[in-house]
């Protein structure tokens, strides 16, 4: 009892001197929040415009504050006290770093009893070059300045920029992660893998680069083993949770706040949830990469993406553009939704979307549809439903985390390689090739392993076919007229008299 109460009266003297010391020096407290949850997090990036010269920086940061009315999630206004913003180093002349704006969300925390107050900040990094004496990478930090706190700054992360159009470059793509012990084990394993420099990257990119032709100064610069991440939707399997979402974000923090983040909708994904973070609406987006033309679509909305809607005539119009983009890239087409597959998970594929789709894959010979919604990893090919011939690939990577799918026994003729296997696919682009591989992880102790390689076009890929064709043909049609001329020529020479040539 004397132990009791001795601990009793050394509690009420310590709660006494921490009064004294916060009365005399008056040390700040918050009022509207705790000061942790201040702090900026959840950082990505994203590209914004078709040339890949923009790219958008997010983060966001949130404060607890009490609310008595229980509503769904709605949009609020952001504190008007708060000032947020970003800085880079190094300095650079050319690069353009917009207004951050703010948008603010309140959402229901798990506890249902308060609400958590989200403040989304967005600012867009422009004019980004790979030229001469202009940096290739940057490390940057946010910040936020409260009244009576002070400046909150975030970690200080690194951001390498994106490839112009005439370089090598490679990318990474993967779906249905979620936040389960193997989406971890499946972000852990790619964030990895993504932190090591082209030094130490694999042999098949080091063999092909050194062959590739770039025209940049910062090609000798350290770079990671893909400048761009694509996650074809079910992101963090959140379905409206906000607390699923950030655990979702802290997840993928790592590669995503130093390559550009570019998230799909998938049937798992609320659709607000995904616009306030990753992809704005209305979700299909097409931009160049590299030699890599990107064209992202949205097809969770139904009555999005049918023959007269706006989505389709939009994917109609760029498609028909490629015809006349010099050098012209290989194009790959994302969606979330399978198009055919023998995997189990959702009967073999959406066949209205595939009767709407294969058409226009083959007819503008897009290289790759790459998709998720079935688990599990597929390289297929595509049928043309006329025709039959099969000149776009079909590459299944709903590998990012989720519970594993089935296959049916019988492996069709179309389905060249499959695997019940967590992983993620990288894509090379080179002067003279494209070609693909898709790593497997089995362990968050063992290396991601190839499992498969192919390729995906060859042959000088990014040359417009009909230019090479035209200069055949006038070169043929100078030949022959040219030739037609001469043997003219000789048969006048020949009707002359010998002493009339003589003569002359």
């Amino acid at each position: 009892s004397t132990q009791s109460t001795w601990g009793t009266a050394l509690m009420w003297w310590w709660c006494v001197l921490v009064s004294a010391l916060v009365g005399c020096f008056g040390v700040p407290l918050p009022q509207d929040g705790v000061l942790h949850t201040m702090r900026p997090v959840h950082v990505n990036l994203r590209p914004v415009d078709s040339d890949a010269r923009s790219v958008a920086l997010h983060w966001s940061y949130r404060f607890a504050f009490p609310d008595s009315t229980p509503n769904a999630t709605h949009s609020v206004d952001p504190p008007a006290e708060a000032a947020a913003g970003v800085v880079y180093e190094p300095d650079d002349p050319y690069l353009q770093l917009h207004a951050v704006s703010q948008s603010a969300w309140a959402v229901l925390t798990a506890s249902q009893s308060e609400r958590d107050y989200y403040v989304h900040c967005e600012a867009v990094m422009s004019r980004l070059f790979k030229i001469q004496n202009v940096p290739s990478s940057y490390s940057y930090r946010m910040f936020l300045d409260r009244p009576n706190v002070g400046r909150v700054w975030s970690d200080s992360f690194r951001f390498f920029v994106p490839p112009s159009a005439e370089e090598s470059t490679a990318l990474v793509a993967y779906g249905d992660m979620g936040i389960w012990e193997n989406g971890v084990m499946v972000a852990q394993a790619l964030s990895t893998f993504l932190s090591r420099t082209n030094s130490s990257s694999s042999s098949s990119s080091s063999s092909s680069s050194s062959s590739s032709s770039s025209s940049s100064s910062s090609s000798s610069v350290e770079q990671p083993p893909a400048s761009l991440v694509l996650h074809v939707g079910d992101l963090g399997y959140a379905d409206g949770d906000p607390v699923k979402w950030d655990k979702f974000a802290a997840q993928v923090n790592p590669y995503a706040s130093a390559l550009p983040y570019m998230a799909l909708p998938g049937n798992h994904d609320d659709l607000d949830g995904l616009s306030w973070r990753y992809n704005p609406r209305p979700f299909y987006r097409t931009f160049r990469w590299g030699r890599l033309r990107v064209i992202a679509l949205n097809t969770e909305e139904v009555a999005g993406l049918q023959r007269d809607s706006a989505q389709y005539q939009w994917l109609v119009d760029t498609l028909e553009s490629l015809e006349f983009e010099q050098p012209r890239p290989t194009v790959v087409v994302l969606g979330h939704k399978t198009l055919l597959t023998t995997s189990t998970g959702h009967g073999g594929g959406n066949v209205p979307l595939r009767d709407l789709l294969v058409p226009l894959l083959i007819k503008f010979k897009v290289a790759a549809y790459i998709c998720g919604d079935d688990h599990g990893y597929e390289r297929a090919l595509l049928v043309h439903p006329e025709s039959g011939t099969h000149t776009c690939l079909h590459l299944l990577v709903g590998s990012g985390g989720a519970r594993l799918d089935d296959f049916v026994p019988e492996q069709p003729s179309w389905s060249v390689f499959r695997q019940k296997s967590f992983g993620f696919l990288r894509i090379l682009s080179f002067a003279t090739h494209v070609s693909a591989e898709f790593f497997a992880v089995s362990s968050p102790d063992v290396p991601p392993t190839v499992i498969d390689s192919f390729m995906i076009s060859s042959g000088g890929p990014h040359s417009e076919v009909k230019v090479p064709v035209l200069l055949v043909v006038l070169s043929v049609l100078i030949i022959v007229s040219f030739s037609v001329y001469l043997f003219r020529a000789c048969l006048r020479l020949s009707a002359v008299p010998l002493g009339r040539r003589s003569l002359s």
